[in-house]
């Protein structure tokens, strides 16, 4: 497994309200569990900031000269 797929696991404390959004994506089937809903709200947050590698901001690659 390369570096960037290396899991590590961290702790997260929610107030119930957080909690029971997460539940209501998972009992409505957008979710399977709580952390795919978690780790996608990341994804997002991530490529909102403009964060490598989510972000589309990153400038194309120069072309290549013939």
């Amino acid at each position: 497994m390369s570096d960037s797929a290396t899991r590590i696991r961290l702790t997260l404390t929610l107030t119930k309200v957080y909690v029971d959004a997460l539940d209501r994506l998972v009992e409505e089937g957008l979710y399977m569990e709580h952390q795919v809903a978690i780790r996608d709200a990341l994804r997002h947050l991530f490529k909102f900031h403009g964060i490598e590698p989510f972000s589309e901001k990153a400038e194309p690659a120069a072309p290549s000269e013939p």
